[in-house]
């Protein structure tokens, strides 16, 4: 049986809603499995039965299944724990028939535990844990919602039945299980969300300058100098703290001027050789990601030269671009990195060899294949992205739109790969969430200017965008 942890169920709640289904409708159909659990189980009628409720989604759920336990017959009390549990406690107060108590009594007969619908951190406080004291102590017949409460403490509660949602969750396996399907449709789990966004990109707000990700771009050359630059602004709008450019010396003064936030670092020449390996390395020493590869070019000892660095750099990496280029000759290098790959299916082709079909389910498979084989996270840019990761996780990225076949729109895509690694998101995740970021910004661009916006314009409008789909992080 597939087994799925709570972090990612949460994932799941927020992308249903994003994907068409509400959570009130998950809502509404989790408290009726729970009902329909108990219902193939006893006899309801006269049954006196208690409904603790948190104060999240996992309270809602318990007031669900309250309204049905007492159109069959039972006599429902509701205990509350905290302020009152969103839109479906109004419609709890409508129903005569259920009390609502801020204490229990005693001698129920079934206990249905909605406090808490997730795994927690640490141990659990008041007044869940004198909630589950209680619980614990009593004869009834105890049924949690999703997980016991308390579970990954040292205290939860001792559970006759669980009645899980969508898929078995870790730690559940002592436990007697029902697995209910609660209509989370099938986009949610396939494709990236503002859940992956929301759950995983979370800041300290105690952290100083630095903690929250600094970033080295490796780019430019003579013949193009805008390519790191777009990538450094996807760095820093999307959240990093420091951007720090390694350009050649030939493109040090124009890449200075473009914003007083870049710390921008010279190597002698007008492009990338065996003469700025060592200044790269240094630099990279104060970082925790680094991107290589925007506008450096193709010339042999620029190839050498990005070998001779992810050969020696010590931090993940985004490859992208030309930088691809130079890793197909050097594959075996990525046995040792942590690294996300960032092809479109030209250089999927130059980087592995292998032509992708447009049969999107064959395309499909030959990423994970290759993600599996390089030892490297891929984030295939195309307009329905492909990401896949060397353990063999994938997911589609939909977002985005014909406009952002401007130049530059992988750039920023690059940075934005970087800057969430360096905020301590592990590489997949990260593929997965700049993906979503680049193209739902795109996407908010198309409304005010249909497809003639620039790769600048991207980048200027991810912190909108990220704050848009993780504002209760805020």
């Amino acid at each position: 049986m597939k087994h799925i942890t709570h972090k990612e169920m949460r994932i799941l709640d927020i992308n249903s809603e994003y994907f068409g289904v509400p959570r009130s409708t998950l809502m509404e159909n989790a408290g009726k499995q729970v009902f329909e659990a108990l219902r193939k189980r006893f006899k309801l009628r006269n049954k006196k039965i208690a409904v603790f409720c948190g104060t999240g989604n996992n309270g809602g759920d318990g007031f669900v299944a309250a309204r049905h336990l007492t159109g069959e017959g039972a006599k429902v009390d509701v205990i509350l724990l905290g302020s009152e549990a969103r839109e479906k406690f109004e419609l709890i107060k409508k129903n005569k028939k259920i009390k609502v108590l801020k204490e229990t009594k005693d001698n129920y007969d079934i206990i249905i535990d909605a406090i808490l619908g997730t795994g927690i951190e640490g141990e659990l406080r008041e007044p869940a844990a004198s909630a589950v004291e209680r619980i614990n102590k009593s004869e009834a017949f105890k049924v949690s919602v999703d997980v016991p409460t308390g579970i990954g403490s040292t205290h939860c509660v001792n559970a006759d039945l669980v009645v899980t949602f969508h898929a078995m969750k870790k730690g559940l396996e002592k436990f007697d299980i029902v697995v209910a399907d609660i209509g989370i449709p099938k986009e949610a789990e396939s494709c990236v969300g503002p859940g992956d966004l929301a759950v995983n990109l979370k800041r300290d707000k105690e952290s100083r300058k630095g903690d929250n990700g600094k970033v080295l771009v490796v780019g430019g050359g003579d013949l193009y100098y805008g390519a790191p630059v777009l990538s450094a602004f996807g760095v820093l709008n999307s959240g990093a703290d420091l951007v720090y450019l390694a350009v050649p010396e030939a493109n040090y003064e124009v890449t200075r001027t473009f914003s007083p936030d870049f710390i921008v670092r010279k190597y002698p020449g007008g492009f990338l050789s065996s003469r700025g390996v060592d200044t790269i390395l240094e630099i990279a020493k104060n970082c925790d990601c680094a991107v290589i590869g925007p506008g450096l070019g193709l010339r042999s000892e620029t190839k050498s030269a990005v070998l001779e660095v992810l050969k020696k750099i010590k931090i993940p990496v985004v490859i992208d671009a030309d930088a691809l280029k130079a890793i197909a000759e050097g594959r075996e290098l990525l046995k040792k990195l942590n690294a996300v790959l960032t092809p479109h299916a030209g250089e999927f082709k130059i980087l592995t060899g292998e032509d992708l079909s447009n049969d999107f389910e064959e395309r499909k498979k030959v990423i994970l294949r290759q993600a599996k084989k390089l030892n490297a996270a891929i984030l295939l840019k195309a307009p329905v992205d492909i990401i896949a990761s060397q353990d063999g996780r994938m997911k589609l990225n939909a977002t985005g739109n014909a406009g952002m076949t401007v130049g530059g729109t992988g750039d920023v895509l690059a940075g934005i790969v970087a800057s969430f690694m360096a905020q301590r998101l592990e590489p997949f995740t990260a593929a997965c969430c700049a993906a979503f970021v680049n193209g739902a910004a795109g996407d908010e661009l198309y409304k005010s200017r249909g497809y003639c916006f620039t790769a600048s314009d991207i980048a200027g409008e991810l912190p909108n965008t990220i704050k848009k789909f993780t504002a209760s992080l805020y």
